[in-house]
């Protein structure tokens, strides 16, 4: 089943435009379009270049915001069977997510975007039991691994043969997200199941996975710039544990406020932890940075809005920090150095979750 961007505003279809300096946006409706998409978007930032790519879990759907002038130029439906992360080729040419969906519909799919052109270029069945939630591609661009949550496997997919090629158990329960190590031939996967685990998958070996306990409601976790270390936030232990990559052990147990579900390592030597709320007990919400070499926290800010039950997106790109809230539908950016400097990318948006980010410009706007 192949599909577009969908409409925006009320009319039928979308029109081409280019991504040059003299944008030729041609046809009443797509002008009109323009027009208002401009009044409404985030200020235009210099600083800012390509596209951020942006999984929307209440609109079933992708969304591409083009980085230099702060506009949604397209959005791709997924389906009902919602996506929560997504990710980008190494090229930036591809992106990939997966068929998530909620508690009473889960999918067993993943979807292969064309960036240009903001449209699906095809779909892998995972086949049943896997409700996919991470998908990352690997460093050849070809291959794609994605976390099957409902079997506790992780798929490595062939997206030129659109074909899974092997599965592997991860040896926890419950595997939500999935990392990489710089070589792509680990794969680290965090279960919010039981105690709380670490898998570490050793994709080009015939070998079982090591299990590390790190703790409860493990979930949102990366690797450091140099593979040294991998981060796992513990959601409902309020405690960030470091593992070392070379004696897979947990080396070090930081902090974290309440319900930290995400994080975020750039290339710099620094993480970002938004931390959001338990569905029994919201709290407030925050994103805290820190010093990745000398595991120190450097500040924290407050995130606008009331206590939300759920999640954030966290991106680190360019010298910046970039937050999704889904709870407020927006996308807040601030500057990597201190996390001053907030302003909004865009608001009222279909409760934004995982973001990826790359240099290639859509060359569709679309418009409803």
């Amino acid at each position: 089943m192949q599909g577009g961007p969908i409409a925006r505003s009320g009319q039928e279809g979308g029109c081409l435009v280019t991504t040059r300096q003299r944008r030729s946006v041609r046809g009443c409706w797509a002008s009109l379009a323009l027009l208002c998409w401009c009044s409404v978007a985030a200020p235009q930032d210099s600083t800012l270049d390509g596209t951020l790519v942006v999984a929307n879990r209440t609109g079933g759907s992708i969304s591409f915001i083009d980085l230099p002038t702060g506009v949604e130029i397209a959005r791709v439906p997924i389906g009902p069977i919602i996506p929560h992360e997504v990710d980008v080729s190494p090229d930036g040419a591809k992106a990939l997510t997966g068929e998530y969906g909620p508690e009473d519909d889960h999918g067993s799919h993943l979807v292969l975007i064309d960036v240009a052109t903001a449209s699906i270029d095809g779909r892998i069945d995972l086949g049943p039991e896997s409700r996919p939630h991470t998908p990352l591609f690997l460093p050849d661009g070809r291959h794609a691994v994605a976390t099957m949550q409902e079997s506790d496997r992780l798929a490595l997919v062939d997206l030129e043969a659109r074909a899974v090629v092997r599965t592997y158990p991860t040896g926890g329960r419950d595997g939500h997200m999935v990392r990489l190590s710089p070589d792509g031939t680990r794969a680290y996967v965090t279960s919010r199941g039981a105690e709380g685990t670490l898998s570490v998958i050793f994709l080009d070996e015939d070998r079982a996975p090591v299990v590390i306990p790190t703790g409860l409601g493990a979930e949102g976790l990366d690797v450091s710039a140099d593979g040294s270390e991998i981060w796992v936030a513990n959601r409902r232990e309020e405690t960030i544990s470091v593992i070392d990559a070379a004696s897979l052990e947990v080396v070090a147990t930081l902090e974290s406020r309440p319900f930290s579900g995400r994080i975020e390592m750039g290339p710099d030597g620094y993480a970002i932890v938004p931390n959001g709320g338990g569905r029994a007990a919201p709290v407030p919400r925050h994103v805290r940075l820190w010093d990745v070499n000398t595991r120190t926290l450097v500040t924290e800010v407050p995130l606008p809005g009331e206590p939300f039950e759920g999640n954030f997106g966290a991106l680190i790109h360019g010298g910046l920090a970039f937050v999704a809230d889904p709870g407020e539908g927006l996308i807040n950016v601030f500057d990597l150095d201190g996390l001053g400097s907030r302003r909004v990318l865009i608001d009222n948006h279909d409760a934004p979750d995982g973001m990826a980010w790359t240099p290639v410009r859509v060359r569709v706007m679309n418009s409803d």
